[in-house]
């Protein structure tokens, strides 16, 4: 993919499954042909939502190295004072949702005239999510000259037609996944309460033989604390994010490849370039934001013929956006119970045997010896070294010194590719867009947006699709919700649908903008652009 996109000139479909490092793919090269200070922007990157915007944009920043290019992400939800100023002080590459940027191409705040490329990733995600008319709106805006590249897990009808329409002659490219060790990696998962997350984490550090592992968080924030928290129990650890500096990087990466440190806390971003082939563990003490980042992050461990070790650690409002994750991944993951007290002390007490028989092994006792007989003349011996071994280990091998941490209820963990269709009781005459669809859904019933796939939106009705494993519960919600009426959501039926409602009668999309409002900051009224234009949830902040 890259030696093509750096030697010809072509606009390519790229067919790429999670897991190909597209960002790297086509970033590397845009990275080399453009040059910071021409004044305009020269890249725009259009990703389905601000978590993959955010993340693709943190990529791009760690790429760059030393190259004086600015790089701008723009996405529903944020204040627009900081984009209009970031757009303003000259973003060399932008980084956006595709409603948001097209609310910068409106207001004239953003211009494409002289972009020289631009780049559709995960197409047929914003597809799904409603954004078709929206990213055809900013391919029109953009200036013919650019290169185009689109990246899409799926080539359903939709996306050739615009590639055919917006793109000239183009090339399309598979990008295959390459063979990894997975087999070797076994994967399981925790579920614990929000407050015992951090003592799961030493609980799977504590129980192994001999750990040496990456454990990933969300946020530079997280990092530092958990990394502290780490070091303030005496563990070997250190964190690492985007704020370190060069400097600090190569200190830190030092020690741990030195094993001087064991547990390396770090963000997706800070970890990029990481390449250490004896991890035993990598542990996600957050979620990932997608099925791409997962899939690199626990192909960490399990390399060069070595087992390894992938532990998640979640809260059960996590379990729906795990199962989501895994199934995307193609991977195959097991609930396990987490290691109880005394299956960590047992792993404590053979770690202490194994360092006291290489201490005696090892030689050079003589300076202390004369000291232990004269703790043992004034002491018991046994009395002596329990003494001796609380000075050094504390508390590390009291069982009452452990919190109780309770497993939450047994589930089954299916990798189905099931899809159930849900009745939607409103649709054009009512105002309806997908984007409107799409976040009603996946607000009530607090699911990720992206489960929601297939939307429909119809004279008087609505259709979509959510894996199986989604349905009852949003089925539920709204019947919840509906207090006795017909609900506005349920799975659907061949012979149609309950009577039209009106949704705004429900905090819905009459009061969302208000109905007949002029248009509020990143909005507009549902009629100005014809009913099929919705913007995606991602845009709403």
């Amino acid at each position: 993919m890259i030696p093509r996109l750096l030697g010809g000139e072509r606009d390519i479909v790229g067919q790429a499954a999670t897991g190909t490092g597209k960002t790297a793919a086509f970033g590397l090269p845009i990275l080399e042909k453009i040059a910071g200070g021409s004044g305009h922007v020269q890249a725009l990157v259009l990703a389905p939502t601000r978590e993959l915007a955010i993340q693709v944009a943190e990529e791009l920043e760690s790429l760059k190295g030393a190259q004086r290019l600015n790089v701008l992400p723009i996405y529903g939800g944020q204040a627009f004072g900081p984009q209009f100023r970031g757009l303003r002080q000259g973003a060399d590459i932008v980084v956006g949702t595709p409603g948001r940027v097209l609310d910068h191409i409106e207001r004239g705040s953003l211009d494409l005239s002289q972009i020289s490329f631009l780049v559709l990733d995960e197409a047929d995600e914003m597809l799904n999510m409603g954004f078709i008319e929206d990213i055809e709106a900013v391919m029109a805006a953009a200036s013919p000259e650019r290169r185009t590249l689109l990246f899409s897990a799926t080539m359903p009808q939709d996306i050739l037609r615009i590639a055919k329409r917006y793109m000239g002659d183009f090339e399309h490219v598979s990008v295959a996944r390459e063979k990894s060790e997975e087999p070797l990696t076994e994967q399981v998962f925790h579920e614990v309460a929000e407050s015992d997350r951090f003592e799961a984490l030493c609980r799977v550090i504590d129980a192994s033989e001999n750990f040496y592992g990456l454990v990933f968080c969300r946020t530079r924030a997280d990092v530092d604390h958990v990394a502290v928290r780490l070091q303030e129990r005496g563990y070997a650890a250190e964190g690492l994010h985007g704020d370190a500096s060069q400097a600090q990087r190569e200190k830190v990466l030092g020690s741990f490849r030195r094993k001087l440190v064991t547990v390396l806390v770090a963000t997706d971003v800070a970890a990029r370039g990481i390449d250490v082939q004896e991890l035993t563990h990598v542990v996600n003490f957050a979620l990932p934001q997608d099925p791409e980042t997962y899939v690199h992050r626990i192909g960490r461990t399990g390399r060069a013929g070595c087992t390894g070790r992938a532990v998640t650690i979640i809260t059960p409002n996590e379990f729906r956006k795990l199962t989501y994750i895994v199934r995307n991944a193609s991977g195959r993951i097991e609930k396990e119970k987490l290691p109880c007290v005394e299956e960590v002390i047992t792993a404590r007490k053979t770690r202490l045997r194994e360092g006291l028989n290489a201490a005696l092994e090892q030689g050079g006792l003589e300076p202390f010896e004369a000291f232990a007989r004269e703790l043992m003349a004034e002491n018991s011996p046994e009395e002596a070294l329990a003494a001796v071994l609380k000075m050094a280990y504390r508390d590390d091998l009291d069982p009452s010194r452990y919190r109780t941490i309770d497993d939450a209820p047994q589930r089954g963990f299916s990798a189905g590719n099931g899809r159930t269709e849900m009745f939607f009781a409103a649709g054009r005459a009512d105002g309806v867009s997908p984007r409107d669809l799409v976040d009603r859904v996946a607000r009530e019933s607090h699911i990720n947006p992206r489960l929601i796939q297939g939307v429909k939106i119809l004279a008087r009705h609505s259709i979509f699709t959510v894996p199986d494993s989604e349905a009852e519960l949003i089925e539920r919600t709204f019947r919840k919700l509906s207090a006795g009426a017909p609900p506005l959501v349920r799975r659907s039926r061949q012979n149609g649908g309950s009577k039209p409602r009106n949704f705004s009668s429900r905090g819905g999309f009459g009061n969302r903008r208000g109905e007949g409002a002029s248009r509020p900051e990143g909005g507009r009224r549902y009629s100005d652009r014809g009913e099929s234009r919705g913007r995606s949830y991602e845009q709403r902040g």
